[in-house]
């Protein structure tokens, strides 16, 4: 025996906690979470994004891997509860003391008839003697039999209005929901970058290295020189040495100006004012000071003016460079300056730097789709970090040794996923070699992640599949992917056209349009 309050606390356990439906033994099946909290099977479909389900109360991950919900674990217990609560008791208690009945009388008090009409504007009940344009003027007046039609009609029609409003507020809510899942996979795919590049571009400068190997060896040299062309070879080296080192202090130099404009900013920027304010960089030598480690002001105006410099850099700069290729005219000054007043008189002095000298290769691919123009997408390779790959990828770009990757096809798309291209010799994954003379060889170890926008080479398919070499095939990808490693470079403008292409695919992967790249080469 329990007592009332204890069983409808335990009857709230019975209820889904998203859609408030009772838990049954078909659809609506608990389903465990690994943070513990648990949904019907039916709202688990909503949830997911990808092979991965978000809890909608801690937004913890779930991951499936490629298993259906219905793999998910059932909570028995709560199952269990659900189907045997009717048959819990509840304590004695006393019985509830009659309610009295508050009798309603048939007859009008003023006229002693009885209450044959009902008066729809005022929803009384009225008798014949009542309806009259004196007491009831412009009133609708009806029997009760057709005012009770009008009524349930009514009521009807206000059910279907409250229905597709929670419909809509159902959908919405699926829409928001699903506009903040993108916006977490973008803050980890942020964080992921973010992280490689800590690993992989901080913590090794092959600069330094070679630097004090060349200084090392000038000290040991200096003393046994016997001529003064050994000499002169020696300083000749020094110099080209210092001359790059010299090159790299201003790139750097110019990083560390923005990343204190960035730091310090107190106001947005949009790209004009980006714009101005890298023009009034200067890139002189002078005496660096370390920075101060202290935390931004306010994180999220912090992070917004990292990501616009960003997307700045990587997008504006790169089409500044097509228009100097004379393709597109793209950037042009502004014959007004920007209002520089918007930005603090500390900061002007540290907002004439065009761009960085160390930008890497970009290459364009204008795709058709069944013969229509479709587009540009554009990579950035890193020849710094993948030398091989990034190589063959130009060259195979270029066509400059005569095979190409211009009239490749798509053979192989999942939508959200990915998209594959680049069998120039049987356009179907069974062919395409690299330039190198053995015809296959083995991928750089870039340990870059496999996320939304990255390039990296397929391994072939054809022969040496226990080996993991790559030829010609190359692989974009939309959403993570673990495991897959190659990756020599990102998407830098398509990735829209990209997403389109991919979702040009049946269920076994194979694209359901004839997607061509028609023209290719390096920007």
């Amino acid at each position: 025996m329990m007592d009332a309050v204890a069983l409808k606390e335990l009857e709230e356990m019975t209820f889904c906690g998203y859609c408030k439906q009772k838990f049954n033994d078909n659809d609506q099946i608990p389903k465990l979470l690994s943070c513990k909290h648990y949904f019907c099977l039916s709202c688990i479909s909503p949830m997911m994004k990808g092979h991965e389900v978000f809890c909608v109360n801690c937004w913890k991950r779930t991951e499936l891997a490629e298993q259906a919900p219905e793999t998910l674990p059932t909570y028995n217990p709560i199952l269990q509860l659900a189907i045997n609560f009717t048959n819990m008791k509840l304590a004695p208690s006393k019985p509830p003391e009659k309610e009295r009945k508050t009798v309603v009388s048939e007859n009008c008090h003023r006229h002693g008839m009885p209450l044959a009409l009902w008066c729809s504007t005022c929803g009384n009940a009225i008798c014949r003697a009542c309806a009259t344009q004196t007491d009831h003027p412009s009133h609708q007046i009806r029997s009760h039999a057709e005012a009770k039609e009008q009524l349930i009609s009514d009521v009807q029609v206000e059910m279907l209005a409250v229905s597709k409003l929670l419909q809509d507020i159902t959908r919405l809510i699926n829409q928001q929901r699903g506009f903040l899942l993108q916006v977490l996979e973008s803050c980890m795919t942020l964080k992921t970058h973010i992280e490689t590049d800590l690993q992989n571009g901080w913590n090794c400068m092959p600069e330094i290295g070679e630097s004090r190997d060349l200084l090392t060896k000038a000290r040991v040299i200096l003393p046994q020189l016997e001529n003064p062309s050994e000499a002169q070879a020696l300083f000749s080296n020094l110099n080209m040495e210092k001359q790059r080192l010299q090159a790299k202090v201003q790139d750097m130099y110019f990083q560390c100006q923005l990343d204190d404009l960035i730091c310090n900013s107190i106001v947005v920027f949009d790209f004009s004012l980006l714009k101005q304010a890298l023009a009034n960089i200067h890139t002189v030598e002078t005496n660096i000071q370390p920075r101060t480690q202290t935390s931004p002001p306010n994180p999220l105006l912090f992070l917004t003016n990292y990501c616009m410099s960003q997307l700045y850099t990587r997008h504006m700069v790169s089409k500044q460079h097509i228009q100097q290729n004379g393709n597109v005219d793209y950037i042009k000054p502004s014959p007004t300056p920007y209002d520089m007043s918007l930005v603090p008189v500390q900061q002007q002095s540290l907002i004439n730097v065009t761009r960085p000298s160390n930008s890497y290769p970009l290459f364009y691919f204008n795709i058709e789709v069944n013969g229509q123009p479709h587009g540009r997408i554009v990579i950035e390779t890193r020849p710094d970090v993948a030398p091989k790959m990034s190589k063959n990828f130009a060259v195979l770009s270029t066509g400059e040794r005569g095979i190409t990757y211009k009239g490749c096809t798509v053979f192989q798309c999942w939508e959200g996923e990915s998209v594959i291209t680049g069998d120039f010799e049987s356009n179907n994954g069974r062919g395409g070699r690299s330039i190198y003379e053995e015809g296959y060889f083995m991928p750089d170890d870039t340990k870059f992640p496999a996320v939304r926008g990255a390039v990296g080479m397929r391994r072939t398919q054809k022969r040496h599949d226990n080996l993991g070499m790559v030829g010609s095939q190359f692989r974009v990808i939309l959403q993570e992917m673990r495991g897959f490693t190659a990756i020599f470079g990102h998407v830098v403008e398509g990735i829209e056209l990209v997403e389109k292409i991919a979702s040009f695919s049946d269920q076994t992967g194979k694209p359901t349009k004839t997607v061509v790249i028609v023209n290719c080469g390096k920007l």
